[in-house]
């Protein structure tokens, strides 16, 4: 009769092989990296169980040490299982067009570095992420692993793009509201809490673009100020877009008022914080 235990591992078995009707370890050819998920250094193998029994004296597998001792070439799923479990460890396999990732419950390593260096955060790339530990898949694009966050579908880039090449240019707009802005602040005759097209111009003349985190592409202002965190708290932000990789890229360690002292005009800082849906002048002290 079949006990408990050998019943989950049947289970287990077979479900790992409907996911994956040929085992991952089948092909030779197959690009293999393991990778830390707390100190996310990582380095390819060619075969990862000959790898892991050949190394399992090394300090990284110490916590496996005990149960590779008892295992084989033979035991591939078992050694792979063990070592993701035990090592913070996630298995890599590239393919073309998609990539296989091993780890163990929530310890997955933060793969954005990793993709962007291998030019694999595209949607074009499919990703399989198995959690050895409930064995179980889910399946994600490339691009999910992109730096920042994707713009709102509305955000006008052309026209952002636009005034960015008008920054020189006094134009009759300037003291209008910048759409899709929220900062926190307010300008007189401006919308509460967006951003006149004056003053991101001027810290577009006096800071230039910054350096997208994907694609190292120009990333361009497009928000800073205080945003609402809770009912009580705000966060001091600066944000920036790339317009190749439409994404967004937000600072929350900045000193806002600092910030806006050295980037913007003396005749574009705000005159108001927003508090409770309220305009609260800012003194000279307070900003400059």
């Amino acid at each position: 009769m079949t006990n408990r235990r050998e019943f989950l591992q049947t289970s287990a078995t077979i479900a790992g092989a409907l996911l994956f009707p040929t085992s991952i370890f089948a092909k030779p050819s197959s690009n293999f990296h393991f990778i830390h998920s707390d100190t996310l250094n990582h380095w390819p193998v060619a075969d990862p169980v000959q790898w892991t029994i050949e190394h399992a004296h090394e300090p990284i597998l110490a916590r496996a040490a005990e149960g590779l001792s008892k295992l084989t070439t033979s035991d591939g799923e078992r050694i792979i299982r063990l070592v993701v479990r035990r090592c913070s460890l996630n298995l890599l396999e590239l393919h073309p067009g998609r990539v296989v990732v091993d780890h163990w419950g929530s310890n997955r390593a933060d793969l954005k570095p990793f993709f962007k260096s291998h030019g694999l955060a595209r949607p074009e790339i499919e990703v399989l992420l198995r959690d050895r530990k409930k064995e179980n898949v889910t399946t994600l694009t490339g691009d999910s692993f992109l730096y920042g966050v994707p713009l709102a579908s509305d955000f006008d880039l052309e026209l952002f793009q636009s005034k960015w090449g008008r920054r020189f240019e006094q134009e009759a707009d300037d003291w209008q509201a910048a759409p899709g802005t929220s900062s926190g602040f307010a300008w007189e005759g401006v919308e509460d809490g967006f951003i006149p097209w004056a003053a991101l111009k001027s810290a577009w003349r006096r800071s230039g673009p910054g350096v997208c985190q994907n694609c190292s592409g120009e990333t361009f202002l497009m928000n800073f100020g205080l945003r609402q965190v809770g009912v009580f708290n705000r966060c001091e932000f600066v944000e920036h877009f790339c317009g190749a990789c439409r994404r967004t890229f937000r600072d929350e360690m900045v000193d806002v008022k600092a910030w806006m002292a050295a980037n913007l005009d003396v005749n574009v800082l705000p005159g108001f914080e927003m508090v409770w849906g309220k305009r609260v002048a800012v003194t000279s002290s307070g900003v400059k």
